[in-house]
């Protein structure tokens, strides 16, 4: 009796990753040629970092928040701004991380995960190994990066 074959690259044409009933459906660009396996992994980092950048986004804000009680030292008033600020300033950033994580997590469901949005290259799998959030190839980011310097 023939086994049915677990490799995506025999499986038959317009087949699809088996989704848990929370899982969606993962998909990548042809082009990136990325394994299920793979876009599995790359989820998985996604979805954790996601997590894991929410919780730190409200418990810096709740942090930021919590702290506006005046002080009578100009000193200890002004320490506590700067430290009220700092932590806004890196939930922002946190945030803005977050939006590229959903980014890539939308791009694993419509299947344009795994390609440069700026030439349209394979990503390469070490670099979406690193950064699963990344939208460019290294090539296309040195390129941008060397533009921005000659500005």
């Amino acid at each position: 009796m023939k086994q049915a074959s677990n490799d995506p690259a025999q499986a038959p044409k317009g087949a699809q990753e088996k989704a848990s009933p929370s899982t969606p459906e993962l998909r990548a660009d042809p082009d990136a040629g990325l394994t299920h396996k793979q876009l599995r992994t790359f989820y998985d980092k996604l979805c954790a970092e996601a997590d894991r950048l929410s919780t730190e986004i409200k418990r810096n804000i709740q942090e930021a928040v919590t702290e506006a009680e005046r002080h009578s030292d100009e000193g200890d008033q002004a320490s506590q701004n700067a430290n009220q600020a700092y932590l806004l300033r890196y939930a922002d950033k946190q945030n803005k991380l977050l939006q590229q994580v959903r980014r890539a997590l939308h791009k694993l469901q419509t299947g344009e995960y795994g390609v440069c949005e700026g030439s349209g290259e394979p990503i390469g799998v070490q670099r979406l190994t690193l950064r699963p959030w990344t939208r460019y190839s290294v090539e296309y980011k040195e390129q941008l990066d060397r533009e921005r310097k000659r500005r």
